[in-house]
């Protein structure tokens, strides 16, 4: 199902929906379309109106019930994916969504240079290392620096993430470090 490229705002009118609004939101619906044909397959396995399995040469062998294990892994995991996609705290207690701040050990005491970054949503540091390389311009890459070698030029904090209902959307923002990482750039490895 492919999303409108316009929406109605009360007071501005119409304006365009953003790109990545618009990906999100089609992501969203596809796993929803998923879970949803998921339960269907799941309810006729559980009742017995469909079975599931193979014929051989020694009988028919039933997989139904690998085929409801299967089945409910794979919703479980789409529905752990839409959670992840809307950025809604899992209801196990983790929180997959994170915060990562990317500071240089020493200031630049130049108003024209960045001194810090920062992105919401990534899974891994080296997702976020990645992200900064790609977008903020640091073409030799990034990488987790251990013991060896020379020394780091900047420091990666993990926050967890704070949410803060504001009317139907969630604000995040970055809270207490969870962990800190020393980086240096791919090219000094």
């Amino acid at each position: 199902m492919k999303m409108g490229a316009r929406c109605v705002d009360g007071e501005a009118g119409e304006r365009e929906i953003p790109g990545p609004v618009i990906v999100i939101l089609e992501t969203a619906i596809g796993y929803l379309d998923s879970i949803k044909l998921i339960d269907k397959q799941l309810a006729m396995l559980r009742s017995g109106k469909m079975t599931s399995g193979e014929t051989t040469r020694a009988g028919r062998i039933d997989q139904t019930d690998t085929d409801i294990e299967r089945l409910t892994a794979s919703r479980k995991s789409l529905v752990e994916a839409l959670e992840i996609l809307t950025r809604q705290p899992a209801k196990d207690g983790s929180d997959r969504v994170h915060w990562y701040t990317l500071q240089r050990a020493t200031p630049l005491f130049d108003p024209a240079q960045k001194n810090e970054w920062s992105i919401p949503g990534e899974l891994s540091p080296e997702a976020a290392l990645a992200y900064f390389a790609k977008h903020e311009g640091f073409d030799e890459g990034l990488e987790v620096a251990d013991d060896e070698g020379p020394p780091t030029e900047f420091f990666l904090e993990k926050r967890e993430v704070l949410r803060r209902q504001v009317g139907a959307s969630q604000r995040l923002s970055a809270g207490r470090a969870i962990e800190t990482y020393a980086v240096r750039p791919t090219s000094q490895a």
